[in-house]
């Protein structure tokens, strides 16, 4: 097989995943998780009519012109019952929130009223219905709260906690366990690398990719470039996780040995490709009885971009998100760039908005496939299609903003 397109291999990703199963959790854990179940409202909001506003409820009938004036009989403030009829030709002094007594069909706002000696002069004459929120207004009861597959806001859990509701079913976290391949890796915390040897960053730098896309990342110990190793701990990582995530070992060297296990576990149904994306092209992805596998290249850059374009959408997907990608968008470099090469590019860069709030990527940065500091601190790729022409500085490129999705106010003119 040749190259595929990054277009065509992460197509062919998502086309393997569905979401995952459903969880039940409590609100605070569900901001941001994926609603697996409606929610059918079983009160109506408002529960009964009250005040928008602070001021004198009254009947509308009673005011027949500017200036008139009312005897103040009651006051209703938020928590009272509101409950006392309120006698013809009278107000009651009301505060937001608070329940319209029965008899009253309007409200006039403070800053139309001038109240002294318990009576109250209205400088308006109100209307039926004048600052006043109905029962059941803003849901009804029996409506539907929240659809399933939406990803749940703060707004969205208020909604669901006014139905007297602590949890809800949202879409399971994917679990994913993470092994880094090769006799060179040490763990980061084992002192100072001999010569030849490289510190584990890939795994703790996935994990946090991981966390970062909703995932619930698992770090395993380092594997070495032994085949009998290889086989028991990706069997044995495969049979507890959602999805297994490697980095090295997935080239066709003498000493890569993950390519071949996983295609021996996934017992043919792994997919080994190679993607034209630089940095990064051997993508190992296939199934191994229900956990989805993903075989990264080991060079850390590598790694985490590659992860950025597929395997991000993969977690995002299994954890119920139907928008699974970035949002493209497009900014204006600093710098010129040179014609696309023969793979789509993922240049790593930074970006602000001006005060016309267009966006500016800056490239300017080693891009080298082992320049691990060329990601620390990058907002952005810059993508540069396959044989594209080359770029002036002020030329718009497209962008995949990084993090956090931007508002779309913020990503500057087409």
């Amino acid at each position: 097989m040749g190259l595929l397109s990054v277009s065509e291999a992460l197509s062919a990703i998502l086309a393997r995943i569905s979401p995952l199963g459903s969880e039940r959790v409590d609100l605070l854990s569900a901001t941001g998780r994926v609603a697996a179940e409606p929610v059918v409202s079983t009160r109506r909001l408002p529960a009964w009519d009250n005040s928008a506003m602070d001021g004198y409820a009254l009947r509308a009938a009673d005011v027949t012109a500017p200036f008139t004036t009312l005897p103040i009989a009651d006051a209703v403030a938020a928590g009272d019952a509101g409950d006392r009829p309120l006698p013809p030709g009278t107000a009651a002094r009301i505060f937001t929130g608070a329940p319209i007594p029965p008899g009253a069909d309007a409200v006039v706002i403070q800053e139309e009223a001038d109240a002294e000696d318990g009576r109250v002069t209205l400088r308006t004459v109100p209307r039926v219905g004048d600052h006043i929120r109905r029962e059941g207004s803003d849901v009804e009861k029996g409506g539907r709260v929240l659809a399933p597959g939406r990803t749940l806001t703060p707004g969205d859990l208020a909604l669901v906690a006014a139905q007297g509701r602590l949890s809800v079913a949202v879409h399971r976290a994917p679990r994913v366990a993470i092994i880094s391949s090769g006799n060179e890796l040490v763990e980061i915390d084992a002192g100072e690398p001999g010569r030849g040897q490289i510190a584990n960053t890939n795994a703790w730098a996935l994990a946090a990719a991981v966390r970062a896309a909703g995932g619930e990342p698992r770090v395993l110990p380092i594997l070495l470039d032994d085949r009998a190793a290889t086989e028991h701990a990706l069997r044995d990582a495969a049979a507890s996780t959602d999805v297994l995530l490697t980095s090295g070992g997935a080239s066709v060297g003498d000493h890569d040995h993950v390519g071949p296990v996983l295609e021996q576990l996934a017992g043919g149904a792994l997919a080994f490709w190679k993607v034209a994306i630089r940095p990064g092209k051997p993508l190992l992805f296939g199934q191994i009885g229900t956990a989805h596998a993903f075989g990264l290249p080991g060079n850390p850059i590598s790694a985490l971009v590659t992860f950025e374009v597929f395997v991000r959408p993969a977690l995002l997907r299994l954890a119920g998100h139907s928008a699974c990608l970035r949002r493209p968008t497009t900014g204006k470099t600093a710098a010129e760039l040179p014609a696309g090469g023969p793979r789509t590019e993922y240049l790593r860069a930074s970006v602000r908005w001006d005060e016309t709030g267009a966006l500016h990527v800056d490239a300017r940065r080693s891009q080298g496939s082992g320049s691990l500091s060329s990601l620390a601190g990058a907002d952005a790729f810059i993508v540069r299609a396959a044989g594209c022409a080359a770029a002036a500085a002020g030329d718009r490129v497209s962008v995949m903003l990084l993090g956090p999705d931007e508002p779309a106010s913020r990503l500057g003119a087409p």
